[in-house]
């Protein structure tokens, strides 16, 4: 499902975000949110997929963390996916597994 129809407030641990990538990724990259402890959030996010794959990308800030629960905020993806997580694939193309 696109994560822009996503309609839940949060995402879990082991979300998957799928996307168009450019070099140096391949045409097709998964980043999967991930447990991170030494960060602020406590969520990082790792590419899966291709040959970065198991490659740290980005630890997100506690500004991403849902306010009742361990988990990103959908709301703080959406907007901040073109400045904190990949700028070459506008977030309406992002699909998410869950």
């Amino acid at each position: 499902m696109k994560l822009c129809d996503y309609k839940e407030n949060v995402l879990y641990e082991g979300t998957v975000f799928r996307f168009r990538g450019k070099e140096p990724f391949e045409k097709s990259v998964d980043f999967m949110l991930v447990c991170y402890p030494d960060t602020e959030s406590g969520f990082a996010l790792y590419c899966i997929s291709g040959y970065h794959k198991g490659k740290l990308e980005v630890c997100l800030p506690k500004e991403a963390l849902g306010k009742t629960c361990r988990a990103v905020l959908v709301e703080w993806v959406l907007e901040n996916w073109n400045r904190w997580i990949y700028q070459e694939c506008p977030v309406e193309d992002v699909t998410v597994i869950i």
